[in-house]
């Protein structure tokens, strides 16, 4: 015999002996429920463990998430469970209707049977034989049965099949086997009322995806226990619409034109609700609003046309931020102190003003033992704004002041940048920045003002460089900020000539691939290398601007800037260079040809902790377009990461596995701290 339940989806059946089971084992404690007690008598005890017999459809912590009792953890910030025998018949019910909600209509909890171990009397409690609280023991016994399958799906249109745009033929990707497709449920499988809604969900999404805004699904299961389950889809599609007005209201300070700016590529756009999140995501980006909402109007004002509103709370326009920090690595120490201080909307037109300002002191190779130390001064005011000439445009002008050092040299350079950056599409990004540097060495190495050094004419003291700078970026990931699967490529282009010291040109292409196989673990992989060419009767490149790796966002094998050539400020008599002497390990002078390639597993433990696994590849030789197979260095090492509001901060330990021409003098080994993923 067939039973037609109508709202099965909202109501699961439950047969007659579910309720005699409950209502038996809520009076026969001594029976299915009255497992063994000792003397408990005024002796509170907690549920500690749980155990399943017969449970093969759900893992115990699916199935413990829809019951009252569960295991208390041992951690104080942990829940506890308090065992209560009266709870045992309410989640023998809850027990049948998770089952029944899941298409095994034939399934009994066969007994729940605790047992409680006394807990011990206090040695100083407030009472003669007080105890703790003992530990209780529930043990589940269920038969499960065979599953109900789905025998027969359809969707029917009960006032017709959708009509097209103007009354078009009807739309030719909205046919019934089409959303039948999109269902979550299909033929043969379990019937299971979570994916009835879901599959009501479903279809009901693929028609707002055709533009059809106001579609309506109905569902019907016709189920005949522990033989099969017909469903039915009923789908009233309504009109075609597209968007008509948008109305923006909670604007304070922000210009209405500049939101109509960002989001000017819906009006008369197909109805969706990926279009409506696109919206939101556009507004969100201004990052000026706290908060963002879409109501869409209950019918079409007029025909075709449906209405938006657009609610947003402006966030606060100011904000400054101190905090210290410290950055270690094998090569360099440093201690500072830092401010930002943002203005989202200066002058009134979403100018973004932002003001960095870095003070502190940093030690070479480290603070124990400081053969070098300086103090450092990072000055970094940005202006940006978007709209300027062309709506779709950012304009940004960067002047700057640095006090630093480096292994070989201090240094005070004033620098400027500015430029436009375009985003086309939403895969394709363009910069073009104009920069101009000035910079004046201070304790300088001998070994970098040796008239024999190696750098020759590409060390000078003081000097200015000018370049353009256009750098092209390919998007195809599923998120810029923090991708997950997909690939991101950057073609990067320097040319210096426009005045200055040095004429040269600069490129370096780079390509991510990002790939999740499994919700916690991701597979990473960078592929990059970069070509320094001299040109003119100025032909060369400034010490700071040439090639470098080492450090903990290249090969972590080594130092920061250590894997790259150096001029030695002393050796041994015999030419050769040893570990001890730390001013033999040289100075870093770069050079103009890198080859760089990096993979990770990055694997997430808990919601904020992960792990890494990684291996480094990477050279840089002194020669242009010059490579040396033999001579690549490879590490490899463990890492963490933890995912902070202010970033995800990270700790790498690589190992050098290879010795090549640059490594004497290396350690083995380096510690690094970071702030973001590696790539």
């Amino acid at each position: 015999m067939r039973v037609r339940r109508p709202g099965l989806c909202k109501e699961p059946v439950i047969p007659l002996r579910t309720t005699l089971l409950a209502l038996g084992c809520a009076t026969l404690s001594s029976g299915c429920l009255g497992g063994r007690i000792a003397d408990v008598r005024g002796v509170e005890s907690y549920i500690t463990r749980i155990e399943l017999e017969g449970v093969h459809r759900f893992k115990k912590k699916e199935l413990l998430a829809y019951l009252n009792i569960g295991e208390s953890s041992r951690l104080v910030w942990k829940p506890k469970y308090p065992f209560s025998e009266a709870m045992l018949p309410i989640d023998a019910e809850r027990i049948l209707q998770v089952y029944q909600a899941y298409g095994y209509y034939d399934a009994e909890v066969v007994s729940m049977v605790p047992f409680t171990k006394v807990g011990r009397t206090r040695l100083f409690g407030r009472h003669p034989g007080e105890r703790r609280p003992g530990k209780t023991t529930i043990t589940i016994v269920v038969r499960e049965g065979a599953p109900t399958k789905v025998t027969d799906l359809e969707v029917h249109f009960p006032e017709g099949a959708p009509e097209g745009p103007k009354g078009d033929p009807p739309d030719p990707k909205a046919t019934p086997q089409q959303l039948a497709n999109a269902s979550m449920l299909r033929e043969g499988d379990t019937f299971e009322i979570p994916l009835l809604n879901g599959s009501n969900e479903q279809i009901r999404g693929k028609m707002q995806d055709r533009g059809y805004a106001f579609a309506e699904v109905e569902e019907r299961a016709v189920v005949d226990p522990g033989r099969g389950v017909e469903v039915d889809f009923d789908l009233r599609p309504g009109p075609f619409v597209r968007i008509g007005e948008i109305t923006i209201e909670g604007l304070v300070g922000v210009p209405e034109k500049y939101v109509r700016n960002e989001i000017d590529f819906a009006p008369n756009h197909r109805y969706s609700p990926a279009l409506k999140t696109r919206i939101e995501q556009a507004i969100y980006a201004m990052d000026v609003f706290q908060s963002v909402s879409i109501a869409m109007d209950d019918q079409p004002s007029r025909p075709g046309r449906v209405d938006l509103t657009i609610r947003v709370v402006e966030s606060k326009t100011q904000s400054i931020k101190v905090g210290p920090g410290i950055g270690i690595d094998p090569v360099r120490w440093e201690e500072r102190v830092s401010m930002l201080y943002s203005h989202k909307n200066f002058g009134k037109n979403l100018t973004r003003f932002d003001l960095r300002v870095t003070a502190g002191y940093a030690e070479l190779p480290s603070l124990l033992r400081p053969e070098a130390h300086g103090p450092l001064l990072r000055i970094e005011p940005k202006f940006q704004q978007k709209g300027f000439l062309e709506k779709r445009t950012t304009w940004t002008l960067a002047p700057g002041f640095e006090l630093g050092i480096w292994q070989g040299y201090q240094f005070y350079s004033p620098t400027l940048r500015m430029g436009p950056s375009r985003f086309f599409g939403r895969h394709v990004q363009l910069e073009l920045t104009y920069n101009a540097h000035f910079v004046d060495f201070f304790n300088v190495s001998p070994a970098l003002n040796a008239a024999d050094s190696i750098v020759g004419r590409d060390f000078r003291d003081p000097y200015f460089v000018s370049y353009l700078e256009p750098e092209l970026t390919f998007y195809f990931v599923d998120s810029i900020l923090k991708p997950k699967n997909g690939a991101i490529l950057g073609l990067l282009y320097d040319i210096a000539g426009l005045g200055g010291h040095f004429s040269f040109q600069k490129f370096q292409p780079t390509l991510r691939g990002y790939y999740t196989p499994h919700e916690r673990v991701t597979l990473a992989a960078r592929a990059s290398v970069g070509f320094i060419f001299p040109f003119g009767p100025n032909a060369g490149a400034p010490i700071d601007m040439k090639l470098y790796l080492g450090g903990s966002d290249t090969v972590r094998g080594w130092g920061l800037r250590r894997l790259s050539p150096r001029v030695l400020d002393a050796m041994r008599e015999d030419g050769t260079c040893g570990t001890t002497d730390t001013r033999c390990r040289g100075v870093p002078v770069g050079g103009r040809t890198m080859v760089l390639a990096n993979f990770e597993t990055r694997v997430r433990m808990v919601d904020k902790l992960s792990a890494v696994a990684f291996f480094d590849m990477g050279d840089v030789r002194a020669g242009t377009a010059s490579f040396s197979p033999k001579n690549w260095n490879y590490s490899v090492g463990p890492g963490l990461r933890y995912d902070s509001p202010i970033g995800v901060f990270r700790l790498d330990a690589g190992f050098r596995l290879n010795e090549t021409d640059q490594s004497e003098g290396e350690r083995i080994w380096a510690i690094h701290f970071g702030l973001g993923e590696t790539f």
